[in-house]
This record gives structure tokens, C-alpha cells and sequence, in this order.
């Protein structure tokens, strides 16, 4: 079992379609220095006991068009989540089948291949825990599940189907309705956007506008501290400062400071996905920067990654949204085919020392080692060096261990008595992962 001590010390399958395309006439003047984490991945990872097949990716296609999942047989998860509106559905707040009006905005499901976890609280670990959870809650498809695969049965083409993609397991059960939902939803990646074309080195694909928007949004604006990498999003939660509130991500893992935190989205499409922010309250781009500027909510809650006062003028505001015009795609244009990759966590430490105390920081929203290995009955001190608040979180069938919110300055101390290996994560920012090898 894990104990602590406070302290406050020193403080697809296929290669990528566009890579032939992508680059174009280059000109490295006045181009930011270092553009490589924004450029695009050429895999996506998928889980062991969930590897990508054609037959699962063209069952999921399926599935996610097919009304029968939904209670009443009037509505898909394509209703909801719509191509044509970026996987999203131009809604305030998602609406289900008896017409009633739910809590949160319809998120987008582009590149949720690289999610850490689903819904806007992060209450699913992976795109197969999510899938059931909207077919089955009563103010979205309102499902009877223990009676869906009885529904499907008797579809002679649908067993043959679920036959081809689960040769080993050749029935249609829920296990299997999520594992082939969740492949296609892998598979939603975003398109080529202007933006990509000027990572890879055309500088004529967008305009001076943009490429100033892009610098503000890197620097002085700080959008860049939640919404970063190529997906522009770090996959974390976060107050921002709206008028509603609720319990966000503190209502999951329990922690009454991580009230009113919401799970970043991705930029990417952003002109698609409009009305905006998780409780869907704000029209336009315009009036998210405006939020940003003069309407943020000061309360103890609030994410320390937002700068504390934003002033942007009307014409930094403008290439601002100039910028994120660059993040959307051509309409027609299909989702990106990348490698299908194994999920691999950070791998074991299996030489060198096992000692009884070590020391690690967390900086940047990283661990400053991503495996470690220690000895049993040995303590691992973790201390928080990072501008923002982060939590430690060890779950095992012998070890359950949670540090509450660890702000910046702050070190914990956790005691390992079992042998073994253990992930340790941040359930704030769940990109935040060490793998610990515990040994005699």
C-alpha cells in the first residue's frame, strides 16, 4: 500500500497518404525555430488486446451508421457525430433520442487514436470503455445493452460480419459491438490542413496573418500551453474560467480542487465544430478569444495555465482566428491513413541498481524519467518543480494509492512493499506516465 509524506522542499495500416505531397517550396526566413512538435505522426497506436483489422475497421463503419443501436431504432452515433459537422453536430448540448437536451456539447472525434481518456471528464480509459457509455444513458440512445446483441442477431450478413472480424470469438456480445466501434473511431483521423503544408515547409500555404496568429498563439497569448503537439491538445482538464460550473474532473477522481475542469479539445477542424467549449456557450471564435481577454472567472479552481491577464489587441485577436482557419481541412477531404502500431507504456528498468530511495521531478507535464526501478519496501520521491498543479495516482490489485492534488513546490513520497511493476500516472494530465519495477 502506498504511503505518503508532504513535503515542501527546494522547491491504418497504411503509410500516411500525404507524405509525398506535403512539402513544398521552401523558405526558412522568418519561420519559428523549432516546428517538429507540431508536425504529424505516421502511426497511431492501438491496444494489445484490440489490434486494427480491415474486417473490425469496416464492422465499426457499420455500427456506428446502424439506428439499432439506440433504443427506439431512430438514432446512430452518426447522428450525433457527424462527418459533415466534424464529428460533431452544431448543437449547444448533444440531444438524444426522446428529444431531451443533455449536459455537454457533442465533442469531435478526430484523432481520439492518441485520447488517454474519454468524455469531457475523462471518465473512460479508452475508446472501448467509451463506446457502450453513450449507446446506453438514457438521455442519448437510451439502449436496453443486456438486450442489444439479441436486437442484432439473426442479421445473417451482421453475424457474418462480426464472424470476419472476431474469427476467435465469431459472436456478436458487447465486448466485441466496443472493440469494433472503437477501431473505427482509431481510424478518424484529422485531414491535411493548410497548417500541415507550412510545418512541412511550404511557406506560401498560409497567410502572413497566420503566421503572426500562429506566434501569438505560441507566445503571448499561451494557447499553446493546453492546446500543443499536432493535435493541439494535451489531453488534460482544466478550468477556464466559464460561468457554469460543475464537477468536471474533480468528480471523477474525487478531488474538489479539479472542480469546473474539463478535458482540453483539439483545434483541429475547429471551424466545423461550432457552438464551443464543453457546455457549448459560446457561438464563435470570435467570442472565445473575447472569453479569454475580459471574461475568465477568477476562483480557486481556475488552471494556473492560463496567462493571468491576457491582453490582445483587435488585431492580434485577428490573426489569432486567421491562425485557426489554417487548421481546417477542404471539406471533401478524407480522414489521413497512418500506420497501425501496438501501445506500448513506458518499458521496465531490468538493470542497474534497485535502490531503496530515489528521487524523480515532474516538469513540463513530464516525469523526469519515464521507468524507474526500485527496491521492495523502498520509496519513490516525486516532487512537483512544474508552473501547475499535478497528482500522483498507483492502481494495482495490491496497491491503491492517490496523492490528491500536489501543487508546484510540493513533494510526495510513496512507499512500494510489493514486488512487481506499477504505472504511475497524473490523472490531470494523464499524458504523465512512469513505469515502476519493484524487486526483491
Amino acid at each position: 500500500m502506498g504511503k505518503v509524506r508532504r513535503s515542501f522542499p527546494v522547491l491504418a495500416t497504411v503509410i500516411m497518404a500525404f507524405t509525398l505531397g506535403l512539402a513544398g517550396p521552401r523558405a526558412e526566413a522568418d519561420r519559428p525555430g523549432n516546428l517538429s512538435a507540431w508536425s504529424r505522426p505516421d502511426s497511431a497506436p492501438y491496444p494489445a488486446d484490440n489490434p486494427f483489422s480491415d474486417a473490425k475497421l469496416e464492422l465499426g463503419r457499420r455500427l456506428f451508421n446502424d439506428t439499432r443501436l439506440s433504443g427506439g431504432n431512430s438514432m446512430s452515433c452518426a447522428s450525433c457525430h457527424d462527418p459533415a459537422k466534424g464529428f460533431s453536430d452544431a448543437r449547444p448540448r448533444a440531444v438524444g433520442e426522446g428529444g431531451q437536451a443533455g449536459p455537454m456539447h457533442t465533442p469531435t472525434l478526430w484523432n481520439l487514436a492518441w485520447a488517454e481518456q474519454l468524455f469531457w471528464d475523462g471518465r473512460a480509459g479508452s475508446l472501448e470503455r467509451q463506446a457502450l457509455g453513450p449507446i446506453a444513458n438514457p438521455i442519448e440512445m437510451n439502449q436496453d445493452l443486456a438486450a442489444l446483441p439479441a436486437e442484432l442477431k439473426g442479421d445473417r450478413d451482421l453475424e457474418a460480419a462480426f464472424a470476419r472480424a472476431f474469427p476467435q470469438d465469431p459472436v456478436i456480445n458487447l465486448d466485441n459491438i466496443a472493440k469494433s466501434l472503437a477501431i473505427f473511431e482509431r481510424t478518424l483521423v484529422s485531414p491535411i490542413t493548410p497548417f500541415d503544408r507550412w510545418v512541412a515547409g511550404d511557406e506560401a500555404a498560409i497567410p502572413d496573418a497566420a503566421k503572426r496568429g500562429f506566434a501569438l498563439f505560441d507566445g503571448k497569448a499561451a494557447c499553446s500551453n493546453c492546446h500543443k503537439g499536432w493535435a493541439f491538445t494535451d489531453g488534460a482538464f482544466h478550468d477556464i474560467g466559464l460561468p457554469a460550473t460543475g464537477p468536471g474532473r474533480g468528480g471523477v477522481v474525487g478531488h474538489a480542487e479539479l472542480a469546473n475542469s474539463w478535458k482540453t479539445p483539439t483545434l483541429r477542424e475547429i471551424g466545423r465544430t461550432a457552438p464551443y467549449m464543453h457546455d457549448g456557450s459560446i457561438t464563435d471564435l470570435k467570442d472565445v478569444l473575447r472569453h479569454y481577454v475580459q471574461g475568465v472567472l477568477q476562483r480557486p479552481t481556475l488552471s494556473r495555465d492560463l496567462p493571468p491577464h491576457l491582453d490582445l489587441t483587435d488585431a492580434e485577436q485577428t490573426d489569432i482566428l486567421a491562425f485557426l482557419g489554417t487548421l481546417n481541412a477542404d471539406p471533401a477531404a478524407l480522414p489521413v491513413h497512418v500506420n497501425a502500431v501496438p501501445a506500448t507504456d513506458p518499458g521496465p528498468v531490468t538493470a542497474g541498481p534497485a535502490p531503496a530511495r530515489l528521487e524523480v521531478t515532474q516538469r513540463d507535464t513530464a516525469f523526469s524519467a519515464a521507468a524507474v526501478r526500485l527496491r521492495k519496501g523502498g520509496t519513490l520521491v516525486i516532487h512537483n518543480e512544474d508552473t501547475r498543479v499535478h497528482n500522483i495516482r498507483v492502481f494495482a490489485s495490491d496497491m491503491d494509492y492517490d496523492s490528491g492534488v500536489q501543487d508546484p513546490g510540493q513533494s510526495v513520497e510513496v512507499l512500494f512493499d510489493h514486488q512487481g511493476r506499477f504505472r504511475a500516472v497524473c490523472n490531470i494530465h494523464p499524458k504523465m506516465k512512469m513505469s515502476v519495477e519493484v524487486v526483491e
